[in-house]
Order: structure tokens, then C-alpha cells, then sequence
């Protein structure tokens, strides 16, 4: 019998599954020869430290000694890190779109020995609720299915493999893009845009960064696209999205009004948030806009820098008066977190602009001159709560540093900051000296001064290399050109087969999607074209990597407003 083996781990979600009576093993290839030694599925588990409903569900299923024998006896259970293995992530990801399942984290997916996914879900309660059915009755349903060689399970097999197959060949290329008219792309984006309260329509917000990228670009003759661009940045400046005690964005909003967010903080984020505020501040001038993105990178340069970089991310959870982990506990504001000495004048700022919705601190009728006045009394707020802070995930992640060095550049750029141009240059150069070698090969995450993760993936090339010629176009320093020709080479060794540039090692994922951060192969793609019009970078390679993108546009248009961005703009 298997036993749990994740105290060994690096990886802060893994230590937290550490004392589960599931016999949890960590992710590696190897996995394979288990489970078909023992005839079992693989029961995958992907989350991240931060992530609310992970927690959850390790405290309702995975502690519970019934659910854990039985996921022992039946499956061999592997709990990944997503921020680990991103590859498998969106791999298994994409098998939930393809069942029309809806995803996200905890991402609970069930394979065969080899790896192929035959059933998943996200996060399943103890007990059946609104239509989700209890965890304890999928494993039995699906350990049913399984032993009993059930020919549905063939069939979602099949489907999946030929999905793949196709979704990888190309019917279109470059030429063909020449045709699709802009007015058509815009429409794809903007019949999504909720102009009432900002974002896209739906029943939670998120800021849609790589979305709002692209419309910006219109957005200066464009009344329409400019309106709605400012509606949500207002909410991003002023709705429960923005955490105004403290400092930084939350990951999105549960609701359609951006009242109440889920509270994890993501460097990704915080770094997409503040440079999109910042490019609209050049548009519009309005110095809300500029404000709350300095605001949000002051906080992750004060609460998430490590000694190899900047942390990954702040949980969402924290201990309560009873030590009960609880969602938020810690950015909410409750009665006694208001301080008593509160001046006539500061109670009437309170009355006029504060708006608390589910203890979520949320601001009406204010503007830019209302919102400085009334900071100091978010810092007497601030300096009167005694709670535990959330726990940082301080691991490094290459790629999103290098988002948030871009970050960094585009403030300073935008506002001639010096400050900010050489907050970046520490922070590239650090990242630097301890996650790329001096062959152009790099790390993924660092851990700690002795241990590195070496699992690369597109993005986390791609976002090098893009900041690294960021920094050249900035500073015109040689050695950076140089350096980024070297990494693309290396990116191309290790990524590119017969046309097309994989995000993982074993050539299994080839996506060109924008998710919450920007495309990797759009990144990517933009770069090697420029190098390879002032350097040796293959210029072959870089026009079959522009064919298989178009195609994939031409086929996903609303799923790619970097990749359309690139091919429309240049940027």
C-alpha cells in the first residue's frame, strides 16, 4: 500500500497535504509504472496554495479517513502544484472544456495508467449540493466504471484523442488572416462587454486583462470601447477588487456587481491590473488610474519580495479568533477593526464614500482628490487591526516576475519614474543571477537559495524574453539583445516541433490561448519576428509559427486578443 510522500516536497501546497490520510504522491512520470503495476486510475488533484476552495476541499475530503481509504484502495492519488507543472494544468484543463465541464481550481481530473483523462470536475463537496454530487459518490461511480472496462469511458477516450488530433492540425495560414476584417474581431470582444458594471458579462468578475490589451488599442477612436474601458477600470480602482487597506488586487469578484472578491492576491494579477491602469493613465490622464496601479505595485515591492525575487502569491484564508481557517478573515473589517478615535470629520468621509458590502470595504461617489483625502484614514485602519496575516507563498516563478518587471518598466516609462525603472532593473537582474544560466537555459520556480525547480514551460521563456528585449528597447544595452537571441535559440530547441511551438517539454500541449495572463505563444511569436529581422534568429521558423497562429485565430478569434493584438498592431 502507498503511503503519503509529501513531506519531502518543496512546494507549500504540497507540505499542506503533507498529514492527509490520502496517500498522496508527488507528480512525476514514474507514476505510470504504479499504476498500471496495480491496475489503478490516477487520481489527479491540481490546485495552489492561495486557493480558497483547494483548502476546502482537503478539509472536507481529503482529511476524512472513509474518503481517503477509499481513494487508497481504489486509485493511486498524485497531488500536483499547478504553479509547478502549469503544462498538466492546462492539459487537463482543456479535457474539462472538452466533456463541457466547467474548470478551475481544485482541479480534480481521473486517468488511465498512461496519463489520458477519461472523467473530471473542479471541486466536489462532502455532500450532494446544487446539483454537485458528493466526492465520496464520484469516486464510487467512477472506480465502478472503471474495474467494469465500461465502453462510455472508451468513448470519451476516443473523443478526447481525435479532439487533439484535430485541434493540432492547420487548415489556414498568415495569407488567409489578411482577409478577416477588424470589424468583426472588435464585435467578438465587445458583444461580451458588460457596459453597465465593467468586464465581461457573467456572473463573477474578472479583469479580463488580455481582453481590455487588445480594445485599448481602439479604444482612442472609439467612444464606445473607451467608455466601457472606463467603467472597468473604475471598478478596478474602486469596487471590492482593490483591497484599499492594504494594498493590492484580489484574483476576481463572485458577483456581477465587483462587491466581494475572492481574496487570494496573485502576482500575476497585481502586475496585469497595475500595467493595464497604467496604459489607460497615458490615454486618458486621469490619475485615479495611475494612482491605484502605483498603489498595487508598491504593495507587491513592500509585502512579496524574497530574496531570488518576488513571492507568488497571498493565501485568501487566515485564521480566525478560534484559529479557524477562514476565507477573507483577515481583509475583512469588522466592527471592532474600526478604530475608536476616529476625528468628526474622518466618521463623515467614512458615512460618505464607504460602502461595506459582506464586511468588504467598497467606495461610492469618489474620485481622485476624495480618494488621497481619505487614505489616511485607510492607514488608521489598517494600523488598528491585530489579526494574523495570510500566509505567502514565497516560491519564485520566472515568468511571472518577468511580468511584473514589465510592469515596472511601463510605470516608469509612463510617468518618467526613475524610481520604478530601477526597481525593475534590480528585480530582472536578480531574477536573473539565481533562475538562468549563462547557456540560456533557466528555472522555473526557486524555492531557496540551494533548490531550484526545473520543469521549464513556453511561458516562462517567452516572458524572459520578452522583458529581456523590453529592457534593450530601454536602455539600447547590447549584451541584453544578445542575450535574448540566445534565450529565443534555446526556446526553439526545446519548444518547437515541425512547425509549431509546444508550452511543454514533451510536445504534448500547443496552446495559443490567453487565460488570465497573456498567450505565451503570442509573446513569443512577436519576439522571434523582431529578432529575426536583426539578427540570425530562423526566419522559417518564425513564419510557420505565424501560420499556425492565424489558424488557431481565424478558428478561436475571441480566445486570442494578444495573439490579434500582434498581428493587427505589432504590440
Amino acid at each position: 500500500m502507498l503511503e503519503n510522500k509529501l513531506k519531502n516536497e518543496y512546494s507549500l501546497y504540497l507540505l499542506e497535504h503533507k498529514n492527509n490520510p490520502v496517500a498522496w504522491q508527488p507528480f512525476s512520470y514514474q507514476i505510470t509504472e504504479t499504476a498500471k503495476k496495480e491496475n489503478k486510475p490516477i487520481l489527479l488533484s491540481i490546485g495552489y496554495s492561495s486557493c480558497h476552495w483547494c483548502h476546502v476541499m482537503a478539509d472536507e475530503s481529503f482529511s476524512d479517513k472513509e474518503t481517503a481509504e477509499f481513494i487508497n484502495e481504489n486509485f493511486i492519488p498524485v497531488k500536483i502544484d499547478r504553479e509547478e507543472y502549469p503544462d498538466l494544468d492546462k492539459k487537463y484543463q482543456f479535457f474539462l472544456q472538452i466533456i463541457r465541464q466547467m474548470g478551475g481550481w481544485p482541479l480534480t481530473v481521473f486517468t488511465d495508467p498512461d496519463l489520458t483523462p477519461f472523467y473530471g470536475g473542479t471541486y466536489f463537496p462532502k455532500n450532494d449540493i446544487q446539483g454537485i454530487p458528493a466526492f465520496q459518490n464520484v469516486l464510487k461511480a467512477v472506480s465502478e466504471l472503471y474495474k467494469n472496462n465500461d465502453s462510455k469511458l472508451d468513448k470519451i477516450r476516443g473523443n478526447y484523442r481525435n479532439f487533439i488530433k484535430r485541434f493540432n492540425q492547420t487548415d489556414s495560414d498568415f495569407n488567409d488572416f489578411q482577409n478577416y476584417t477588424k470589424e468583426k474581431e472588435i464585435s467578438s470582444f465587445m458583444d461580451q462587454a458588460d457596459r453597465q458594471q465593467g468586464g465581461l458579462k457573467g456572473s463573477s468578475k474578472f479583469p479580463n486583462i488580455p481582453v481590455m490589451n487588445y480594445l485599448l488599442s481602439f479604444a482612442e477612436n472609439d467612444e464606445n470601447i473607451m467608455d466601457f474601458l472606463k467603467t472597468t477600470a473604475d471598478q478596478l480602482c474602486k469596487s471590492g477588487v482593490f483591497d484599499h487597506i492594504n494594498g493590492g488586487f484580489y484574483r476576481y469578484c463572485v458577483d456581477s456587481s465587483w462587491n466581494t472578491p475572492h481574496f487570494e492576491k496573485m502576482l500575476y494579477d497585481n502586475a496585469l491590473n497595475a500595467e493595464f491602469l497604467t496604459k489607460l493613465y497615458d490615454v486618458t490622464k486621469d490619475p485615479f488610474y495611475l494612482h491605484i496601479a502605483r498603489k498595487a505595485a508598491d504593495f507587491i515591492l513592500e509585502h512579496f519580495s524574497t530574496g531570488f525575487g518576488l513571492a507568488a502569491s497571498m493565501n485568501a484564508d487566515s485564521p480566525d479568533e478560534n484559529n479557524n481557517l477562514v476565507e477573507g478573515y483577515y481583509y475583512k473589517i469588522f466592527e471592532n477593526d474600526i478604530p475608536a478615535n476616529f476625528s468628526e470629520n474622518e466618521k463623515q468621509l467614512i458615512h460618505n464614500h464607504f460602502v461595506f458590502k459582506e464586511n468588504v470595504l467598497n467606495l461610492q461617489d469618489i474620485d481622485y482628490e476624495k480618494y488621497v483625502k481619505i487614505e489616511p484614514v485607510f492607514e488608521k485602519i489598517q494600523n488598528s487591526i491585530n489579526k494574523e496575516k495570510p500566509v505567502l507563498d514565497t516560491k519564485v516563478i520566472i515568468s511571472w516576475n518577468m511580468l511584473f518587471v514589465n510592469t515596472l518598466l511601463t510605470l516608469s516609462e509612463m510617468t518618467n519614474d526613475e524610481y520604478y525603472f530601477q526597481m525593475a532593473v534590480n528585480l530582472y537582474n536578480k531574477v536573473k543571477n539565481y533562475l538562468i544560466n549563462d547557456d540560456g537555459s533557466l528555472f522555473r520556480i526557486k524555492y531557496h537559495k540551494d533548490l531550484a525547480f526545473n520543469h521549464r514551460t513556453l511561458e516562462d521563456y517567452a516572458y524572459t524574453i520578452d522583458t529581456t528585449m523590453r529592457m534593450f528597447e530601454m536602455t539600447k544595452d547590447r549584451i541584453m539583445l544578445d542575450f535574448a537571441v540566445k534565450l529565443t535559440k534555446k526556446m526553439f530547441e526545446i519548444f518547437h516541433e515541425n512547425g509549431v511551438l509546444f508550452f511543454d517539454t514533451n510536445h504534448d500541449v500547443s496552446d495559443t490561448f490567453d487565460e488570465a495572463v497573456p498567450s505565451a505563444f503570442a509573446a513569443a511569436l512577436k519576439n522571434s519576428e523582431h529578432l529575426s529581422q536583426i539578427s540570425d534568429i530562423n526566419s522559417e521558423i518564425v513564419n510557420q509559427l505565424k501560420d499556425f497562429g492565424a489558424d488557431r485565430v481565424l478558428k478561436f478569434p475571441a480566445g486570442h486578443p494578444t495573439l490579434l493584438n500582434y498581428f493587427r498592431f505589432g504590440i
